[in-house]
């Protein structure tokens, strides 16, 4: 009775074992190796870096298709309200960095002309300009913005400039408890298996 124990103990630990190691290397092998290597008649690279480019383009069509896109941006835009304090803030920063700065300051014959009650004047114009034709101008930037913004190359550049190391901590670091879940379930699963393993061979011994 002492030895078929000991022998139930030691098939519930090899088979817990196993079953978590499977499970942990399958993990590892989706992030290593980086590099594809040749073992005698098998090459094996990790199935991220290995397939990182379709991985990447999928992601990028996800991300333009279901998350954000110009036409998003659009619609939020319109529901932006650009009252007179918002362009007020605008046109101050503008002035105050373009005119007064560089422009004054590299031509100071300006200055003779150009005072603060003719700079407050500029910044008057410009403002009733700007709130008298808000919606073309809105309209304006929003059709140059779909013409030049392309979501899909901007994501698939940025995702190019990551290490395949910064990859995987990303994914690591977003999916470290599930991954760890996946490996303490494969133990469990492979201890339940040598338990079954050991009632069949029991059984059969009786037989």
């Amino acid at each position: 009775m002492k030895h078929l124990i000991l022998q139930f103990l030691m098939m519930v630990a090899v088979g817990t074992l196993i079953g978590w190691f499977t499970n942990y290397l399958a993990i590892k092998l989706l992030f290593r190796p980086y590099k594809e290597m040749n073992f005698f008649f098998f090459k094996i690279q990790g199935l991220i870096p290995k397939r990182r480019d379709e991985i990447s383009e999928n992601i990028a069509d996800v991300v333009e298709r279901e998350l954000i896109s110009v036409d998003d941006i659009e619609n939020k835009l319109k529901e932006v309200e650009f009252d007179d304090g918002m362009i007020e803030k605008v046109l101050d920063k503008l002035v105050e960095e373009k005119l007064k700065k560089s422009i004054l300051e590299k031509n100071p014959l300006l200055k003779m002309i150009i005072n603060d009650s003719m700079v407050d004047k500029i910044k008057k114009y410009f403002k009733n300009m700007i709130l008298e034709n808000k919606d073309e101008i809105l309209s304006e930037m929003i059709k140059i913005g779909k013409e030049k913004i392309d979501f899909k190359e901007i994501i698939l550049e940025k995702m190019k400039n990551f290490s395949l190391e910064e990859i995987e901590k990303i994914i690591l670091s977003i999916s470290k408890n599930e991954l760890k879940h996946i490996e303490i379930i494969g133990g469990v699963l492979g201890g339940l298996i040598a338990v079954f393993q050991f009632l069949f061979m029991v059984l059969l011994k009786q037989i």
